[in-house]
């Protein structure tokens, strides 16, 4: 018998483990952060009784897995546009008989009348069929509009042909007017969906919100492209048609809240249960479906509106934001701080971006106090099985942004997955910090389902509610607070935490504090975070404080609370073992570092926590981070070079150089090579002093063989930057590699290298206590010239510009102030040929970038394009300037000889000015009026023969 019984369990053994293989679901990780076992052991807590909105290009509603909730209501309960993108214009009409008289609207109701169209004839718009619908005016008003096809010309879906009938123009006839029936009044719409002319064969659409209409237009293909809704405002004349032809918000939506992804009965997003609502603010003709300006403040003003009005948890996501620039003082971040100051019952999820793995790099508005931004782990789960690798682990995935002035991300998520995607799409497997956000978003509708449930009546302030999740989170090993936050998010553990908080009352006066420290790099010098990019400045005797005020301390209400403080490291060390806060009065806490035990260079991220002092809660009330670099220095002493032999890493882990720029370096030269016995699969990324990425290698990869690359890195700033070597994550092993930086000093006297067109000469010097040989030679690129885009109460800046025969390309140099950035969600640019079609878009992520189009236009004489600057201020069209500077390079360069005392090698001293002479002769070149022909010296190492240093040069 216990032969038989222990048998019985090794069966029953097996196959509830092949039970639960078949139903655990990995392309969708759910298991590493508690949620399939939260859905286990609470499965009426899925999300149900919450909203998820999601801010993004869209949500097609009408995707498997968007359609019902696991009670069998509709998903999706609303949609809005706030870009424009769908907008339709309506127009007054009149009734014409088949004779084209025109008839009253009463003639509709009569018989014998024949066929009656519906016309406005300024703009030339007709439809038959008005007196075949079942449907009248209740007004005898009819409105006409048009949606042309035409406005997907630069759609990011590459959909254009709507119809499938091989045209591009077609133009879709829409109808609208108010019916009463019933006792009831509303607005109805119909579309010539079939484009055959007539409405009769249509069926009446309302708007979304009140019976989720939808509908598709007809194709010839087995599936139709877009699922569209619509919203009708009479007061403006408008039906605001709704689609989703960027993809993303459908994949994002998926994440959060998908039921049944696929049809797949066991496929899920993180909140099933969940209902959602979409709006959509990016315009998806422009680089990513970018914002337009006010398209974000108008949907969070709108969800802050909704929130108020509805019983249910409202919360937010959206997966968008640019690069931060003045960490947590954006046009957009201090909107959103006013409005979730005044709204603490709004749960706002943000991506925190994906410029990483350099610190610094926390995006836009994810840098907001009040936001909830999320980082991006690939699980081990859904690197095997989509993509192929073996990790061991699950990883904080290398582009994630990180930390540094500001205490962010807050946790991290999942953020490589698949889920939901619209007809069009051709893949449904994305990552990014874009997919960590809603699977964070997804956590917070769990928690909240469980708390309006378990315990109804209470509400939970936001900030709260966060700081459950935080706490709750799992510490991953090889990160700091700037790469993890607080952790790997788990919804078992934050739910515990939650719960215990509820139980202390925590929720009825919960006190929100805020948090300033020195940091020297921001312009204002104030920051939430205690950072320093260079701690070879600090002296062990230096103290630092940090400042800590109530949020609403103008409230004349009593308050008294004593902290303890408690570091987590042993170089941080608070000076005071507590602090208190009084009525209005704020607390000031000095730190100061402990040197010997910082001795080595690389990142020291701690963290002082102030605790309750009372013996039942020991609440954690607020955190005070610091972050110091300790740079590798680059002295006369190692003659400005160091070098790291042997260096390993695992698939998807880094490594971090902090490299300090010694005065006058003109050019920082990376080695990297791999052993000649070893294997490596390796990338590495440079960050300047404010954390841009400002370049990113090719993958060396390598197997038992010697492979090198050489990068000479010039436009160097002072200040520290940081250099990142991280595995491939779909390497198979351990990757090796050896890694050498030095600097040199040559660079042209002068900020900028102008040739006198009379001497022909340029002086260069050496600005570094090193004697540095090169062999020089020079070549005439081709001409540039500079110009500002202005901007005030406008939102759009044209600038027509012609590719010649002979010229290979033309390149857009575009800067802006960071406080001119600061006013912005997006800057986009864009490229149009004389049809309207954009042949390149693209955008800025941080003030400078570059947009290059190359001349692919065959043997035309000429062709003139129109780029396109459109910045979205988050706020309403202000002013601003963007400075552009228009590079147009040759076919062929012209190449020159350069010498230096009749000699085309030369020794710089440090210090010494040598004057070299540029043997050009002007080639027969167009050079447009206000242009100056611009070339570029090289200096090539006569040590190893390759060159160091481009010089650019301008002839004026």
């Amino acid at each position: 018998m216990k032969f038989r019984y222990l048998l019985f369990l090794l069966v029953a053994f097996s196959f509830s483990n092949l039970h639960s293989q078949d139903t655990t679901q990995t392309f969708l990780d759910l298991k590493p952060t508690g949620v399939e076992d939260f859905l286990n052991k609470y499965p009426k807590y899925d999300g149900r009784g919450t909203i998820i909105l999601i801010l993004d290009t869209g949500v097609d509603m009408g995707i498997d897995g968007l359609k019902t909730t696991p009670l069998g209501q509709t998903k999706m309960i609303d949609v809005r546009d706030f870009t424009g993108q769908g907008d339709i214009e309506l127009f007054d009409t009149k009734l014409k008989n088949e004779q084209n008289e025109v008839v009253l609207a009463d003639a509709l109701g009569k018989n014998g009348t024949g066929e009656i169209t519906i016309t406005n004839d300024e703009h030339k718009l007709s439809i038959k069929g008005i007196n075949k619908l079942s449907l009248k005016a209740a007004d005898d008003k009819y409105y006409i509009g048009n949606f042309d096809e035409n406005r997907f010309k630069n759609s990011n879906s590459l959909v254009r042909d709507l119809n499938s009938n091989g045209k591009f123009d077609d133009n879709f006839i829409v109808v609208a007017f108010k019916v009463s029936k019933g006792g009831e009044e509303y607005w109805v719409a119909y579309f010539d969906t079939n484009s055959d002319g007539s409405i009769a064969d249509e069926k009446p659409v309302r708007s979304y919100q009140e019976k989720y209409d939808t509908f598709q237009i007809a194709t010839s293909a087995k599936i139709a492209p877009f699922n569209f809704a619509i919203n009708i405002f009479p007061g403006q004349k408008k039906i605001s048609l709704f689609y989703d032809d960027g993809g993303h918000g459908t994949h994002v939506a998926g994440i959060a809240g998908g039921y049944q992804i696929g049809k797949e009965k066991h496929f899920n997003g993180v909140a099933p249960g969940s209902r959602l609502i979409a709006l959509k603010i990016g315009h998806n003709t422009m680089s990513g479906g970018a914002t337009v300006t006010e398209s974000m403040k108008r949907a969070f003003l709108y969800a802050d509106s909704l929130s108020k009005k509805l019983d249910e948890p409202c919360i937010i996501n959206m997966s968008f934001g640019i690069g931060s620039v003045i960490e947590g003082y954006s046009d957009m971040e201090l909107f959103l701080q006013d409005l979730l100051r005044k709204n603490p019952y709004l749960y706002v999820c943000v991506s925190n971006g994906n410029n990483g793995p350099g610190i610094s790099t926390a995006g836009l508005p994810a840098s907001g106090k009040y936001v909830f931004s999320s980082g991006a782990v690939l699980t081990n789960a859904v690197a095997r099985d989509v993509y192929g690798a073996e990790i061991g682990e699950d990883i904080v995935l290398h582009f994630s942004s990180r930390g540094g002035e500001v205490p962010k991300p807050d946790v991290v998520s999942p953020g490589a997955c698949v889920s939901t995607v619209t007809n069009w799409s051709t893949n449904d497997r994305m990552w990014g910090t874009s997919m960590a956000s809603p699977y964070t978003t997804g956590v917070v509708s769990l928690l909240m389902s469980a708390v309006s449930q378990k315990y109804p009546g209470i509400k939970i302030p936001s900030q709260l509610l966060f700081k459950a999740i935080r706490q709750g989170a799992v510490k991953l090993k090889d990160y700091n607070y700037l790469d993890q936050g607080a952790g790997y998010i788990n919804v078992l553990n934050a739910y515990s935490v939650l719960e215990k908080y509820i139980k202390d009352k925590e929720y009825m006066d919960y006190v929100d504090y805020t948090v300033s420290a020195y940091v020297p790099s921001m312009p204002n010098n104030r920051a939430p975070n205690l950072y320093f990019r260079n701690g070879l400045v600090i002296n062990k005797e230096d103290s630092f404080n940090f400042f800590i005020s109530k949020v609403n301390a103008l409230q004349s209400d009593k308050f008294y609370r004593i902290y303890n403080l408690k570091s987590d490291c042993d170089w941080l060390l608070p000076v005071q073992k507590k602090t208190y806060l009084r009525n209005q009065q704020g607390a000031n806490v000095s730190v100061r570092f402990d040197k010997s035990k910082m001795t080595e260079p690389g990142l020291y991220s701690g963290k002082i926590t102030a605790y309750r002092d009372d013996n039942k809660t020991k609440f954690p009330e607020f955190e005070l981070q610091a972050s110091v670099i300790i740079p590798y220095e680059f002295t006369r002493s190692n003659n400005y070079s160091m070098s790291w032999e042997n260096e390993k890493l695992m698939p998807g882990k880094h490594k971090r150089y902090f490299i300090h720029v010694p005065q006058g370096a003109s050019a920082m030269i990376v080695k990297m090579n791999t052993p000649k016995k070893g294997y490596s699969q390796v990338i590495y990324r440079l960050f300047d002093q404010d954390g841009v990425n400002t370049y990113t290698s090719s993958l060396l990869s390598s197997n038992n063989k010697e492979v090198e690359s050489i990068v000479s890195h010039q436009d160097l700033k002072p200040g520290v930057y940081e250099l990142v070597v991280h595995g491939y994550f779909m390497a198979k092993e351990l990757s090796n590699y050896n890694l050498s930086v030095e600097f040199t000093g040559v660079k042209a006297v002068g900020e900028d290298a102008i040739v006198d067109a009379k001497t022909k000469s340029i002086k260069i010097s050496n600005s570094l206590d090193q004697v540095k040989s090169y062999q020089l030679s020079g070549r005439l690129l081709g001409y540039q010239k500079n110009f500002q885009a202005e901007f005030s109460s406008t939102d759009k800046y044209s600038y027509d510009f012609v590719i010649r025969k002979g010229e290979s390309l033309k390149q857009f140099e575009v800067n802006t102030t960071k406080e001119d950035f600061n006013k912005l969600t997006d800057l986009s640019l864009l490229v149009y040929d004389e049809s309207g079609k954009a042949i390149l878009k693209d955008g800025l992520n941080y003030p400078n970038g570059v947009i290059s189009i190359q001349n692919t236009f065959g043997n035309a004489d000429s062709t003139t394009l129109r780029l396109v600057i459109v910045p979205a201020f988050a706020l309403k069209a202000g002013n601003a300037t963007i400075n552009v500077k228009e590079i147009t390079e040759m076919t062929t360069p012209a190449e020159f000889e350069v010498e230096s005392n009749h000699s085309d090698q030369v020794e710089w001293y440090p210090e010494v000015e040598k004057r070299i002479r540029l043997g050009i002769v002007k080639p027969e070149y167009y050079y447009p009026s206000g242009s100056c022909p611009y070339g570029k010296l090289y200096l090539k190492s006569i040590k190893d023969e390759r060159v160091e240093l481009e010089i650019p040069f301008l002839i004026k």
